[in-house]
């Protein structure tokens, strides 16, 4: 219930901080079209020379943050996303890493943290994906930080019972010195 509850709060915390956010495109160097058209690199000196690498056809395609958001939902439970033939760049890690996620994050969240971890360094996210994992990293610190208190809070009941049991120990065995 817990983890439910915590997966529905990130994802509306997040859906209502990208409402707010506008993306901005990245200004284009045009100040050779032809040359970059015809895959070739303009040197200082005016010299046109065949660029190495090709250029992909089409600009890598990453998931928008609502279909992001929509796995996650879908991969915790009660949430259906609408099928897509689309293929994006990432999503059968992001897909797996929510899978994990939704299955080990009460039981082992350090380990969580670092398939996340691993996760945002394997691509160059967008920065509406970038937030949502960053979102999610804290999410994860808070719940390993809770998790660390709740011990250290338990060592310490513990402590407390131990030193009662042998207070009362110690009272008992006056009374029946008392007694005698």
């Amino acid at each position: 219930m817990g983890v439910r509850l915590n997966a529905i709060l990130v994802v509306c915390i997040t859906t209502l901080g990208l409402a707010g956010c506008e993306l901005t495109e990245q200004p284009v160097n045009k100040s050779n079209p032809e040359a970059e058209q015809a895959g070739k690199v303009t040197t200082p000196q005016g010299d046109s020379l065949p660029n190495p690498k090709p250029r992909p056809k089409t600009d890598p395609m990453y998931a928008p943050a609502e279909t992001v958001i929509g796995w996650h939902a879908k991969s915790c439970g009660g949430f259906q996303v609408a099928a897509s033939k689309t293929v994006y760049i990432g999503a059968k890690e992001l897909q797996h890493y929510f899978d994990f996620s939704c299955k080990n994050n009460v039981l082992a969240p350090e380990k969580v943290l670092t398939q996340l971890l691993k996760l945002d360094q394997a691509y160059y996210w967008p920065d509406d994906i970038k937030q949502y994992l960053w979102l999610q990293k804290q999410q994860i610190k808070q719940q390993i930080n809770a998790k660390k208190q709740q011990q250290t809070l338990n060592n310490k009941m513990q402590e407390t019972l131990s030193s009662l049991a042998a207070i009362e120990q110690q009272l008992l065995l006056r009374e029946e010195t008392k007694e005698q």
